[in-house]
């Protein structure tokens, strides 16, 4: 089994996770339905750049750190247009540097602590 078909699931598992607990939340009460759906596309965006940055990574053997520096400008522009950033503007641009690297990190992280087992099926 490829690495990319493991990766693809874990995507997919985060996504099932937040989905999962999601309509919980939105249902006992409905005002947050919309924040519901916003976490879950941004969660479902962060591991996406993650997973195409391991994809071009693997491409072009890059190492861990430099994967990391081409995750995070995509990383940062997820993180200014969420509604975290509402009416707000960065003070610190090292330490808003820094926290960007550090959620590339975590979320590349979480996507490898899930298990790599992935169902196929031969369509041939």
């Amino acid at each position: 089994m490829g690495f990319l078909k493991a990766f693809g699931t874990a995507v997919l598992k985060i996504t099932q996770i937040v989905t999962g607990i999601g309509p919980i939340y939105a249902g006992a009460v409905p005002q947050i339905a919309n924040v519901v759906q916003t976490v879950v596309s941004d969660l479902t965006a962060l591991a996406g750049i993650i997973q195409q940055v391991e994809v071009m990574g693997q491409a072009l053997a890059l190492s861990g750190p430099q994967k990391l520096t081409a995750a995070a400008p995509a990383i940062a522009q997820i993180v200014l247009r969420s509604d975290l950033m509402i009416h707000h503007n960065i003070k610190d641009q090292a330490k808003f540097a820094s926290a960007i690297s550090g959620l590339a990190s975590n979320v590349a992280d979480l996507l490898n602590s899930l298990e790599d087992k992935v169902p196929t099926s031969d369509k041939t």
